[in-house]
């Protein structure tokens, strides 16, 4: 497998809104610049950075925090503080509506952050997945857990600096895959085992700047990567403790990830 992938920066979000939902049909997902301000995203790096487990401590953990040795990924659970829930602006909420085509979007109320350290491995290109796929959780496949998913960054991040991997337009070979055989794929978590052999195309490597956001559909097939440069890469993710969203992508301890 290759790992010689081509990198891509965000779209600028005041492009034209039919440019805009046009890539994301197309691609099935889409980085986006310019939807928090430059203080807002300054401040909310400043406080992760603070978060215990950031200087590799793990012990130093909250309940409900955790630390994957394996990613060498630090990620604090159901945070409420408002310096990180003011990432999720208006301008935000505005254009997930553009995207879903629904208005009056109820606001996300959690934040789990997924703060990558520096590895201590060579980096790797990775095993393309789908989200959802947990066996114990069932996701069904159709409609999936979820419509819409989010990655909002809080650092510049260099090549192989653990920027999301994405194949364009990989969700309609799994859709199609998907609806060859409804009975065998009728849950994700089997879906995503055909996921790798598919003819998915060539990967790009995402490289955010601090407050870009990545929004990406169901079924858009992406990788995890390690960060193998000095700072740590900073993103954040959006929570909701609500009953609608927990009926949907259910994660633990009364939280989801926010559904519009």
């Amino acid at each position: 497998m290759t790992t010689n992938v081509q990198p891509l920066t965000a779209t600028p979000a005041d492009a034209p809104t039919e440019y805009i939902r046009r890539q994301y049909a197309t691609d099935g997902f889409l980085l986006l610049s310019g939807l928090i301000n430059d203080e807002t995203s300054q401040n909310a790096r400043q406080f992760l950075l603070q978060q215990p487990g950031m200087d590799g401590d793990s012990a130093a953990l909250h309940p409900l925090d955790h630390y994957l040795a394996e990613r060498e990924l630090v990620e604090h659970y159901a945070r409420q503080d408002e310096v990180l829930l003011s990432c999720f602006s208006d301008a935000f909420i505005d254009m997930t509506a553009v995207l879903v085509e629904q208005p009056d979007l109820h606001r996300p109320d959690g934040v789990q952050t997924q703060s990558l350290l520096t590895a201590s491995r060579d980096w790797t290109l990775p095993s393309p997945h789908i989200d959802g796929i947990p066996k114990e959780n069932r996701h069904r496949t159709f409609p999936g857990p979820y419509q819409i998913a989010f990655i909002l960054y809080l650092s510049d991040v260099e090549n192989r600096g653990g920027g999301t991997i994405g194949w364009p337009g990989s969700q309609h070979a799994v859709r199609e895959k998907a609806q060859s055989d409804p009975v065998q794929y009728e849950y994700l978590y089997d879906l995503n085992k055909e996921v790798p052999g598919l003819d998915l195309g060539e990967p790009v490597e995402l490289l955010p700047k601090r407050g870009d956001i990545l929004f990406f559909q169901n079924l858009w097939v992406h990788g995890a990567t390690f960060n193998i440069r000095p700072e740590p890469r900073l993103a954040i993710r959006p929570l909701c403790s609500c009953d609608a969203c927990n009926t949907r992508w259910y994660k633990r301890d009364g939280w989801s990830f926010w559904q519009p």
